[in-house]
């Protein structure tokens, strides 16, 4: 079980009691209260958290030898009969969802609790992957069988995806569901142009109908992923043929609007979208610390001020979201996967966003275990590198040495940047993903948080 930091406890208890809208959110917070409330051990591995509407977490345990996924909601005692309603449906299709009453002297406190199968958005296109998909990808999974038979969860998003290992005669295969249809940058044609533009990707074996379904698949490859690998040999060299790669992704050709929403602000696209989600991190980050909201806003204003007000170079096609942990290894080579935010936009978000990723996974809570038992970073357990939450920020450009690397293959493959266009990408990301840590359940989520903001300023004039 693991067990929260002085600070991010105190801070929970802090927003159980200032979000007094929600009653069931320490139930579904803490591991221990959740695992009693279900009466068997679980961990929970991911969080949605609307303030003072409703609070969603996918939880691990432990069946039969293997890792088994699932969810509970609450929302506010006014708006619980949705979760009635919705158990109904469940309990008409032969679902296993159900409504608890965690504390008995407030019997409209309401906690709904179901498997994968039970999740209401992803219900529809896991229905279609059983009874259609599976031939269509000519898995070998037990026929009649629920999805989940015959493969392992990789990664569970509850409402958002499931990502799915199977097998096809001998080899690996990667599923992934979305409650939504596949965006243009998963399609066939995309993905062919970037191959004939020699930027590196997994063969994919979804067709049209599989997509329009929100089904993905492609064969399993390599050792991992570059967020993965430690110092070594191999990964120094994975990345700076990453970095080769991103150069040839950036010189793709692309006609506007082939390659889905802008991944930036461009001149077709004044950065309404980034303006949203920068106010949505501010928002969400003055609910979970209100005492880092003066920082927040601060950084708020500073980074749209930079990326929305300087003179902005031709777009490229860029990946929209790029970390390592998109850069799948194979020895020295490497595969860049997931391209749904694929759009146009400036190089430098690339750049900055993997930089900001590396330092990142070097904070000491992401040195643990991920979904799936597979290591989340390079980082040993208990390491902890100079710039992490323990320790005064990191100083000098963003990044770590897989982001020299990068750059070093970028530049080598003839790609140009300006670092300080990186730097307040870098910034940019740092920022936004600064709730990443409570959202994944981090032990020192409340330090974490700090580190990100300060990191983020520390980015920018």
């Amino acid at each position: 079980m693991i067990t929260l930091a002085p600070r991010a406890a105190h801070a929970e208890r802090s927003l159980a009691r200032r979000d007094a809208a929600l009653p069931g959110l320490p139930w579904l917070l803490d591991n221990g209260r959740l695992s009693e409330l279900l009466g068997e051990t679980v961990r929970v591995t991911r969080v949605r958290y609307k303030p003072g509407t409703s609070l969603l977490v996918a939880f691990r345990r432990t069946r039969n030898g293997s890792f088994d996924y699932g969810w509970a909601m609450t929302r506010t005692p006014a708006s619980s009969g949705k979760l009635l309603e919705r158990e109904h449906t469940a309990r008409g299709r032969g679902g296993d969802m159900r409504i608890l009453r965690p504390d008995h002297g407030h019997p409209d406190t309401l906690v709904a609790v179901g498997g994968v199968e039970d999740d209401w958005a992803l219900h529809r296109n896991l229905t279609w992957l059983k009874r259609n998909g599976i031939g269509r990808l000519d898995l070998r999974l037990r026929a009649g069988a629920a999805p989940l038979a015959g493969s392992s969860v990789l990664r569970y998003k509850p409402e958002r995806r499931l990502v799915l290992l199977a097998h096809k005669a001998s080899t690996a295969v990667v599923i992934k569901t979305a409650a939504k249809p596949a965006g243009p940058g998963q399609h066939t044609q995309f993905l062919n142009r970037l191959r004939h533009h020699d930027v590196p990707l997994l063969p994919q074996i979804a067709d049209d109908e599989c997509l329009a379904n929100g089904i993905s698949a492609s064969t399993a490859w390599g050792t991992g992923d570059l967020a993965a690998h430690g110092d070594t040999t191999d990964a120094r060299a994975a990345a700076y043929t990453a970095g080769q790669a991103l150069a040839a992704l950036h010189c793709v050709p692309v006609a506007a609007g082939v390659a889905g929403p802008a991944a930036g602000p461009t001149p077709d696209n004044p950065g309404d979208g980034l303006a949203a989600q920068l106010k949505a991190t501010r928002t969400m980050v003055s609910a979970l610390l209100p005492e880092l909201e003066p920082l927040a806003r601060d950084l708020e204003t500073r980074i749209a001020a930079l990326l929305l007000g300087r003179h902005r170079t031709a777009p490229v096609l860029v990946h929209g979201d790029f970390s390592p942990d998109q850069v799948l290894v194979g020895d020295s080579e490497v595969r860049l996967i997931d391209f749904d935010r694929a759009g146009m936009g400036t190089a430098e978000a690339d750049l900055g966003s993997f930089a900001a990723a590396e330092e990142a996974a070097l904070l000491p809570a992401a040195g643990g275990v991920a979904e799936g038992g597979l290591p989340s970073s390079g980082v040993p357990d208990g390491g902890a590198p100079a710039g992490t939450a323990a320790g005064a920020p990191a100083r000098g450009p963003a990044g770590g040495p897989k982001t020299v690397l990068l750059t070093e293959g970028y530049l080598d493959a003839g790609g140009r940047f300006s670092q300080a266009a990186v730097d307040a990408w870098a910034s940019c990301r740092l920022f936004n993903s600064s709730v990443d840590p409570f959202r994944d359940r981090s032990p020192e989520w409340a330090a974490d948080m700090t580190w990100h903001l300060s990191r983020a300023k520390e980015l920018i004039p």
